[in-house]
């Protein structure tokens, strides 16, 4: 900070002392002019003090201090701002240029002749002028003097230009505009033209496309060493195309088929805890619904009760598989967010599914279960069109809060666990029909509760009949102490 201060200090006093310098050289200048001393009148000088043998210094001519005038326009300071040119100073400078170029070109009796006239004429500024559009003409008209002898013009004979290779070619092909049409018409042709080179350029990539793809996919396959693998199609004149088509097949089985053909392992051997019954359940609209908000954006909610219902149907009891429509980007995460304890054993997503007629279908026959003991949770009938024996439908869930759904199904199914049925289908094509069958499952076990609490009540009132009755007549004494 200290060196910028010492710097803008030492700045500002150059330029003060530049500008002194400046307006004294002025006003000397301007002295020099009103008060004009000559050589004459210091002669004619006598000074009082005597005679004096100094000699005066303005008779000797070589000693005498010529005039110097400061142009307007020269920056004397840093604070100034740069002088300004103007477009008539920068015309005289260039003609200046122009003309001594010229005077290069002249010939010898051309300098001397401009010489004696400049000579002659002093520095006159007209005649210098005059002198210089004389060169300038001068050196203008040498290249014509001469004509190619190869081109020849006449008079209103107009000069012909001829056309690039490009333009050439695109009025062979006749996609060349005339520039003098009106220009609603040479937008109207260059959208023709674009279009047209366009779908010959799309119709030449397809082609080249399908004869690639012919060549790449219908070729025989190799080993390492580059030897060639036989296949059925091999020998065959068709062979290209049986491959091609096979390759169809197995890109339509890779959207169609899911991923692979057995998608759990096989059950756990002894001495590990293999569970009976088999549980699939989907897991978007029946565990989890999507939701979007403005503040929150896209996120799942989950469904009131599912920790209750994971305790319930978890290990050991059931063997719990997520079979779902989801992709695995997403799924996966969702999955654990509704799990932390890991009651679910397996998970399956959208590529282990079968795609059919735009829906993606559960196939629980690659499960590599016994379907008489699987169970399958849904809601869209269109997932499990497939084994629709082996479904209990239960309503779809939009992202109600209210709903206890998941109670009495829990329930359903610790019932279906403690009866240890061998075949699980008949009992889940009976609640299949209903609506609802978590709540219809919920009024029949009501329903069921109440007769037993009757019947429970009724046989207390007899065995209080029976008590006191014995002890009134003195039998039954050993049944009732």
């Amino acid at each position: 900070m200290l060196l910028r201060s010492v710097c803008l200090v030492t700045k500002t006093i150059r330029s003060s002392q530049i500008s002194n310098s400046f307006w004294y050289s002025r006003f000397i200048s301007a002295s020099s002019r009103h008060f004009s001393f000559t050589s004459k009148g210091f002669n004619d000088f006598k000074s009082r003090l005597g005679n004096s043998n100094v000699s005066n210094p303005f008779e000797d001519p070589s000693r005498r201090r010529k005039e110097v005038l400061l142009k307007p326009e020269t920056r004397n300071s840093l604070t100034e701002k740069p002088p300004r040119i103007l477009k008539t100073e920068k015309l005289a400078n260039f003609k200046d240029k122009e003309a001594a170029n010229t005077y290069k070109d002249v010939s010898k009796s051309g300098i001397e002749s401009l010489t004696e006239n400049v000579t002659k004429q002093g520095n006159s500024r007209l005649h210098f002028k005059k002198l210089e559009d004389e060169a300038v003409a001068s050196r203008m008209s040498a290249p014509f003097s001469e004509p190619d002898a190869n081109v020849s013009f006449t008079k209103g004979e107009s000069v012909v230009v001829k056309d690039d290779r490009l333009t050439q070619f695109s009025k062979k092909i006749g996609f060349w505009i005339d520039p003098k049409l009106p220009r609603e018409e040479i937008k109207r042709r260059r959208l023709t033209r674009n279009t047209t080179i366009g779908g010959y350029i799309l119709a030449g990539s397809s082609i080249i496309g399908f004869v690639w793809f012919c060549f790449y996919y219908g070729r025989a396959k190799r080993d390492s060493e580059g030897n060639i693998i036989p296949d059925e199609f091999s020998g065959s004149f068709l062979g290209p195309f049986y491959r091609i088509a096979n390759s169809f097949k197995l890109w339509r089985d890779y959207v169609v088929e899911p991923s692979r053909e057995v998608l759990l392992p096989d059950p756990l051997p002894p001495p590990y805890l293999q569970p009976k019954y088999t549980l699939v359940i989907e897991m978007k609209h029946v565990l989890v619904a999507p939701e979007w908000t403005y503040k929150t954006g896209h996120r799942f909610k989950k469904r009131p009760a599912l920790d209750y219902f994971l305790d319930i149907v978890g290990y050991p009891n059931f063997e719990v598989v997520i079979y779902t429509a989801e992709s695995s980007m997403n799924g996966p995460q969702i999955v654990e967010s509704i799990d932390p304890k890991q009651r679910i054993m397996y998970k399956l997503y959208r590529d282990c599914t079968k795609y059919m007629n735009g829906h993606h279908v559960k196939d629980l026959s690659r499960l590599n279960r016994d379907l008489s003991k699987v169970i399958f949770i849904d809601y869209d009938p269109k997932s499990f069109q497939l084994n629709p024996e082996n479904v209990l439908r239960i309503p779809k869930w939009d992202g109600d809060m209210d709903d206890t759904s998941l109670f009495d199904l829990a329930e359903l199914l610790k019932v279906i666990h403690l009866s240890d049925v061998d075949d699980v289908r008949p009992t889940l094509q009976y609640y299949s029909q209903f609506d609802d069958p978590p709540k219809e499952f919920r009024k029949r076990a009501m329903y069921i509760a109440e007769k037993e609490q009757e019947a429970k009540s009724h046989q207390d009132a007899n065995t209080s009949l029976k008590k006191y009755s014995g002890r009134l007549f003195g039998y039954g004494r050993h049944r009732y102490p």
